[in-house]
């Protein structure tokens, strides 16, 4: 394997683990946001969905605007 071989699959995991956080992180903290306001409130399981959907739908803008400088730059280096 050479060397350049083994930076694209380090750059490769790398940008996976990234995705990875990007994409659990926020979803399970606003999980237990909302499970916690739960607790506080005495309002089962209306916060934990809300932060559930809410947890979603940063996840889906937070990957989308980070996965387009990759689309771009990929695009790029084919022209």
């Amino acid at each position: 394997m050479s060397q350049k071989d083994g930076y694209k699959i380090f750059y490769a995991l790398s940008l996976a683990w990234q995705l990875g956080f990007l994409i659990a992180l926020p979803i399970i903290g606003f999980i237990l946001l909302g499970f916690w306001s739960d607790k506080f409130f005495k309002t089962q399981p209306i916060f934990l969905i809300f932060g559930l959907l809410l947890g979603i739908l940063i996840t889906i803008y937070e990957v989308y605007h980070w996965l387009i400088p990759l689309i771009k730059n990929k695009d790029r280096e084919r022209d």
